[in-house]
């Protein structure tokens, strides 16, 4: 079997499964992820830029300037941009825990990952 029709069989299940999951509103996995705009510093320290109204971050409780310190358990600073992101994102509706500090308060928060917004839609 070549590349091409393992690609094309590929998007062929993609479609499909795309399809059935619309027809009868099952098996979504829309993508997700914790609706802010997060900024990493020089020595990877996150922080929560900003916010659309609505999302899951907002619905959580975080604030502009919360820094967070660790992704369900993992120490934000010793990953990339791109792990950041992939550790944020998710099927709408699944959760993840933030450990955040406002302060010199830690605390636990569980954010509902909300719909990926487009590009641009809010700063």
């Amino acid at each position: 079997m070549n590349f091409f029709r393992v690609c094309e069989r590929g998007l062929l299940v993609a479609a499909f499964s795309v399809f059935c999951a619309g027809f009868c509103g099952c098996g979504s996995s829309a993508p997700g992820t914790i609706g802010a705009a997060l900024g990493q510093s020089s020595d990877h320290r996150l922080f929560v830029r900003s916010m659309p109204p609505g999302q899951g971050a907002e619905r959580a409780g975080l604030a502009v300037d919360d820094e967070i310190l660790l992704i369900d358990g993992k120490d934000v600073r010793a990953m990339s941009q791109e792990d950041v992101r992939r550790a944020v994102r998710g099927d709408v509706g699944s959760k993840m825990v933030l450990t955040v500090l406002r302060g010199t308060e830690k605390r636990e928060v569980e954010v509902v990952r909300t719909p990926l917004l487009a590009e641009g839609k809010f700063r």
